[in-house]
């Protein structure tokens, strides 16, 4: 079970929403929200009854069943369920209880607020919306000079917060099938006693992983966690820093704490590595969706998984493909593949490095795969995609996803910006009446529509296409656009 979630029966899932994730994605070619993350983990429709923006964290209930969600908007509509709110202001707060009634978007709202303590150097208010308009509680503290912190829109932060100071503390409502009430409470977030931006960060993580399932992320990313020369990605116990200009000497101090890490790795993206010594490649295991993969941060900048990717192999390992064919190309150190072959099929691995399809070869070996049952071929994927049509062979998944900028054989440059197009006519051959090809990039200059045009073009025999993109821990600063892009196309 998902970290986040607070309450979850037959009828309903209660989830302590993070800030910085929509309910749902606002189109088909965005990040996905939760409603989408929980529906494809988890095989099962949930029915939305209710929002909270996507900077507010806290409790956010889903409909499971037909009964459930009869109750759900019943309650709703005639204003059944109380919702509570907790947030800072920077401001003072009123002394006593305070009732706003005050119209927002043309339609009438009423808040209730209450002065609840104190956070360090904020007030913490309790408030508790009467009505649901959007923004209601935001709006209404704004108009009466307590603003919540952190909310650029309606105000302007002297200092710059980790995120919206706004948490849904609880909910109660009647019980779709007992009747009974049930109130369900989010705990207060820890980034509201200390509004600092790791804090912020870890937290948000901790509502996503469950070390025992996966304990390999991104733990800062970039400017959207607050450090815009940084990125940081956990494996284990182990840290891997890539400064981005000079380092950040308040990220390194923290970084250790609470609890100190067995290694931390620094690296500059301009200059030699940084922080470490030399030293000979060593590998350790981390954990990714109940899998075991071989990692070292000693191998220069590929550390021998691609953390993006995570999101994309619980798909594949999700899906049923017991007694399929599988071809993964510019297969590196094999994560699709040993995926794929858990998932039940009979795997493929083609890449140029013998050194990794050997790296490869060991993580099948760590999941009790045997490599032995599966093929591994080393050479150009350009050269093989052409070579094995010709051979008429067929599978019924190829996994496409070269590097942003490669030369082929001959010396011939590739670009996944300028290329893709003739990448996936390559490999469309291949794929079998009724199967897959998995498309994917991360060329931060190639939009999402011209990447989808780009695989239309490859191929005439697109049945079905869906978009995705990087997972929820790689998060993106506004005026930011997600840097990996991928289409799993079904073909006739």
């Amino acid at each position: 079970m998902e970290p986040l979630v607070l309450f979850e029966d037959d009828h309903l899932l209660a989830l302590n929403k993070p800030a910085g994730i929509n309910t749902h994605a606002p189109d088909a070619l965005a990040p996905e929200g939760l409603h989408e993350w929980l529906q494809r983990r988890r095989g099962q429709p949930l029915a939305i009854h209710h929002r909270l923006d996507k900077e507010t964290s806290g409790v956010l209930v889903f409909g499971k069943t037909a009964v459930a969600n009869r109750s759900l908007s019943e309650q709703f509509e005639q204003k059944a369920l109380r919702k509570t709110y907790l947030f800072l202001t920077a401001a003072a707060p009123p002394s006593k209880p305070l009732q706003v009634s005050s119209p927002v978007q043309g339609k009438p709202a009423a808040t209730v607020f209450e002065p609840a303590g104190r956070c360090g150097r904020f007030a913490l208010m309790r408030a508790t919306p009467e009505t649901g308009r959007t923004h209601q509680i935001r709006m209404h503290a704004a108009q009466n000079g307590f603003a919540v912190a952190g909310d650029a829109l309606y105000e302007t932060p002297t200092t710059p917060l980790p995120r919206l100071m706004l948490h849904a503390a609880s909910l109660e409502l009647r019980h779709p099938q007992t009747g009974q009430t049930l109130r369900i409470e989010a705990p207060t977030p820890a980034t509201f006693s200390d509004p600092d931006w790791l804090t912020s960060a870890r937290e948000f993580r901790s509502l996503l992983f469950d070390p025992a399932d996966t304990n390999a992320c991104r733990l800062v990313s970039g400017a959207a966690d607050g450090f815009s020369d940084a990125m940081v990605d956990r494996y284990g116990e182990r840290l891997l820093v890539q400064w981005y200009g000079q380092p950040n000497q308040r990220l390194r101090n923290t970084l250790q704490s609470p609890a100190p890490m067995s290694q931390i790795v620094e690296r500059s993206m301009e200059k030699q590595p940084i922080g470490e010594t030399a030293m000979p490649e060593s590998r350790f295991e981390i954990v990714e969706n109940g899998l075991k993969f071989s990692i070292s941060l000693n191998a220069g900048y590929s550390t021998g998984l691609f953390l993006d990717q995570r999101e994309n192999r619980r798909r594949l390992l999700t899906s049923d493909l017991c007694g399929k064919t599988v071809l993964n190309t510019f297969a590196y150190t094999c994560a699709f593949s040993v995926t794929a072959a858990r998932a039940g099929a009979t795997v493929t691995s083609l890449d140029l490095s013998k050194r990794y399809l050997e790296w490869g070869r060991d993580n099948f070996r760590l999941n009790n795969i045997q490599p032995e049952a599966h093929d591994f071929i080393y050479g150009d994927c350009f050269d093989w995609l052409a070579r094995l049509a010709k051979k008429g062979r067929g599978y019924d998944m190829v996994l496409l996803d070269p590097p942003t900028f490669s030369t082929v054989k001959k010396g011939r440059p590739f670009s996944a910006e300028k290329d893709y197009a003739k990448l996936v006519a390559l490999a469309e051959p291949l794929v079998k009446a009724g199967g897959t090809l998995f498309c994917s990039t991360n060329a931060r200059l190639l939009s999402p529509q011209r990447f989808m045009e780009a695989v239309k073009r490859g191929t005439a025999r697109a049945r079905r296409m869906e978009f995705a993109t990087q997972p929820f821990d790689f998060r993106v600063a506004p005026g930011e656009k997600p840097y990996l892009k991928t289409v799993w196309v079904e073909l006739d």
